[in-house]
């Protein structure tokens, strides 16, 4: 008997170990595939934005992003609570996107309404209730669950317009490019020519691409540097991102501590809620960070093609660099995407780093590429 004891005793303690045990490994795993995902989903984005297209698979390129978001993340806060021009950037930056500022005010409703309920809750538990109470209870709660609905859709708003933007650095139509590449003249390849053919395509509405955005932080022709503007959107649209899940918790918690009764389908209810909301924002999250979180800047170089004797080409963006071959942006040659293989490269000299959207010129209306500063002659090369 005392054996049989001694074993039941182990084999509860067992179990009350493995329970204990199975939460925080659920937990970890989720947090895992939530990072992974990110991770993945940002990379995606990422490419949809430069180049239109879906980036090869990559575990460890994945894992970068994932790190890289959290980073990003945490020099943002850094920033809004050490360096005063950002806090007032980000705070011009919720007055000029309208979906921004009504999601802040619908949850900032959501909490004062979760406010009021708390007191409720808390200044009549040793009094005796009516039906008047618990109906201002219910309308409350209520208001507080519309609020919160109204936040998240206007963050859903928002978010799902930078998920639509892609392929932003070729903003001009295709069947335009073509025709300005037919019969231009030979001149048309000095740099003061290109230019000026380059600002007219860009002056015309109805030549850029139907995917194109009104956003000025992907203008090849934007004035001034857009990466600060980018990096306060993206600071402001993840703190309403927690803003909007830590409401949806709250209210989530309040429910069911005003409707006791109905706690088993309130609880069923709040935790579908919760896990939508969730699963979205880190969706969304992912696309927020890889279209503006992530910094734009790139190496601006010059390529010796076949021999060394070639003279080296104008200068270009490298927007990526595998085994096989270089992705790089010639925005001089009408804003093409090109594969180099690397069987063609001689030697690669890197001038500088610089953002495609940025304008160099201080006139107004007039397009002077950034990487025109690296010429060396006045003509652009045929790669």
């Amino acid at each position: 008997m005392h054996n049989d004891f001694l074993l039941t005793s182990r084999q509860d303690s067992f179990a009350i170990l493995s329970q204990r045990l199975v939460k925080p490994l659920k937990t970890s795993a989720l947090v895992a595939i939530a990072l992974y995902a990110i991770g993945r989903l940002a990379r995606m984005e990422h490419d949809k934005l430069l180049l239109g297209r879906d980036p090869a698979v990559s575990f460890e390129a994945d894992i970068q992003f994932a790190l890289d978001a959290v980073t990003a993340v945490c020099a943002n806060l850094t920033r809004l609570m050490t360096d005063k021009g950002f806090r007032i950037g980000v705070l011009e930056s919720l007055l000029h996107e309208a979906a921004l500022t009504w999601c802040f005010a619908a949850c900032l409703a959501a909490l004062a309404t979760s406010g009021v309920l708390c007191v409720l809750i808390w200044g009549y538990r040793h009094r005796s209730l009516n039906r008047t109470y618990f109906n201002v209870l219910d309308l409350l709660l209520s208001a507080g669950t519309v609020c919160v609905l109204a936040g998240y859709f206007c963050l859903m708003n928002f978010e799902a317009e930078i998920f639509d933007i892609r392929a932003v650095l070729q903003p001009v139509k295709g069947e335009i490019l073509s025709e300005s590449m037919q019969g231009r003249p030979g001149a048309s390849r000095k740099m003061e020519n290109r230019v000026y053919l380059l600002q007219r395509l860009l002056a015309n509405p109805s030549n850029l691409a139907e995917h194109m955005t009104n956003r000025p932080w992907f203008r090849p022709d934007a004035e001034g540097d857009q990466e600060g503007p980018r990096a306060q959107i993206f600071a402001l649209a993840v703190l309403l991102v927690a803003l909007a899940t830590g409401t949806t918790f709250v209210i989530d918690r309040l429910a069911l501590s005003c409707r006791k009764d109905d706690n088993g389908v309130l609880s069923r209810l709040g935790r579908t809620i919760s896990i939508i909301v969730i699963a979205s924002q880190v969706f969304m999250f992912a696309t927020l960070y890889g279209k503006l979180g992530r910094s734009l800047v790139f190496p601006v170089i010059t390529l010796r093609l076949d021999t060394p004797e070639s003279p080296p080409t104008h200068p270009v963006f490298l927007l990526a660099e595998d085994v096989r071959q270089l992705t790089i942006y010639d925005r001089l040659n009408f804003f093409q995407i090109r594969h180099v293989p690397k069987t063609r490269i001689v030697s690669i000299d890197t001038l500088f780093q610089e953002t495609p959207f940025r304008n160099r010129s201080h006139e107004l209306g007039e397009l002077t590429p950034g990487e025109t500063a690296g010429m060396r002659n006045a003509q652009v090369s045929n790669l």
